[in-house]
C-alpha cells in the first residue's frame, strides 16, 4: 500500500473517531441534563416551621402529598431560631413563625418574596399531670402554686427567642405572678421540648402550646387561657427569595380550606 493511501485511511479512521466520540458526548451531555431535570422535580421543598406546628403540619404534608406531584421536607424548631438561620442565608425555602415579628425582620431584610400571609393564631394552655381542683387556667396555676414547694418546676419555651415562651411570660405578668416563680421555671428550647419537660418529669407542669395537647389523649389536664391575658401569636408563613414550585403550592396550599380545617381541629384560631 502506497504512503499516500496510509495516510488517507488514517485520516479517515480520525474523523470518524471523532464523530463517534462527538454523538457520544452529546448523549451523554443529553443523559446528564435529563437527569438533572428529574431530581430537580421530585427533590423536597425545604420547609422550617415553629416547633408548634409538629402535630398540624405533618398532618397537612400528607394531605398535600396525596393531592400533588410535589414534596415538601419539613424541619422543626424555634422561630427566633430559624429567623436567625435565614439571615445567615439557611437553604429554607418557606418559613412558618409563630410570630409575624420575625417574618417582617427578614421582609425588612429583603430576604422574602413579600411579607407573608397569617396562616393561623397561636394558643397558650395551663397544663398539669397532677389534678387540680380548677375551673379555668388562673385558678389552676394558683391551686398549683399553693399546694407546692419550690421544688416543684413549671415548663415553658424559651421567650428569648420562641414566641410561645413570650406569650407565657407575659400571662404571667398579667397576672403578677412573674416574681413569685422566679427560680421555678424550667426553659424548653421550643414549644415541642416545653410541652416534652411538663411530660417526662423535668417540670410537673407548664405554660404550654395547646395545638401539641387539644388532639392528645395525655395524663393530666389543661386549661386554655384567654388570648386576651397574653401575648397574640399572629403565626405568619412567607416565601423565601429561592423559593421553587413545590414551596410555592405547598404556601397556597396551606391557605385552602382543607388544610385551613387541620390546623383548626388541632387547637388553633383563625387568622
Amino acid at each position: 500500500m502506497s504512503t499516500y493511501k496510509k495516510i488517507k485511511r488514517s485520516i479517515l479512521k480520525n474523523s470518524l473517531l471523532k464523530r463517534a466520540c462527538a454523538s457520544l458526548l452529546l448523549i451523554l451531555t443529553a443523559l446528564t441534563l435529563s437527569f438533572t431535570s428529574v431530581a430537580e422535580s421530585v427533590s423536597p421543598a425545604r420547609v422550617a416551621a415553629a416547633a408548634d406546628l409538629q402535630l398540624a403540619l405533618k398532618e397537612v404534608q400528607e394531605l398535600f402529598h396525596q393531592q400533588s406531584e410535589h414534596r415538601v421536607q419539613v424541619t422543626y424548631g424555634s422561630s427566633g431560631v430559624f429567623t436567625s438561620q435565614l439571615r445567615q442565608r439557611a437553604p429554607f425555602e418557606l418559613f412558618f413563625s409563630a410570630q409575624a415579628n420575625y417574618i417582617e425582620m427578614l421582609y425588612d431584610e429583603g430576604l422574602t418574596l413579600d411579607q407573608g400571609t397569617d396562616y393561623a393564631r397561636g394558643r397558650i394552655a395551663f397544663f398539669s399531670r397532677d389534678p387540680l381542683d380548677a375551673t379555668d387556667a388562673e385558678s389552676a396555676l394558683r391551686a398549683w402554686l399553693d399546694n407546692t414547694d419550690k421544688s416543684s418546676r413549671l415548663s415553658i419555651a424559651n421567650p428569648s427567642h420562641a414566641p410561645y415562651g413570650v406569650a407565657a411570660m407575659s400571662w404571667l405578668q398579667t397576672l403578677s405572678l412573674e416574681e413569685p416563680l422566679r427560680g421555678r421555671v424550667v426553659l424548653g428550647e421550643n414549644a415541642a421540648q416545653a410541652v416534652q419537660f411538663a411530660l417526662s418529669g423535668a417540670a410537673r407542669t407548664g405554660i404550654v402550646a395547646w395545638p401539641l395537647l387539644k388532639s392528645r389523649d395525655l395524663p393530666g389536664q389543661a386549661w386554655l387561657i384567654p388570648e386576651t391575658e397574653h401575648t397574640l401569636l399572629r403565626q405568619r408563613m412567607v416565601l423565601m427569595n429561592n423559593a421553587g414550585p413545590a414551596a410555592k403550592a405547598f404556601y397556597q396550599f396551606i391557605q385552602e380550606q382543607p388544610a385551613l380545617d387541620i390546623l383548626s381541629t388541632h387547637g388553633f384560631g383563625s387568622p
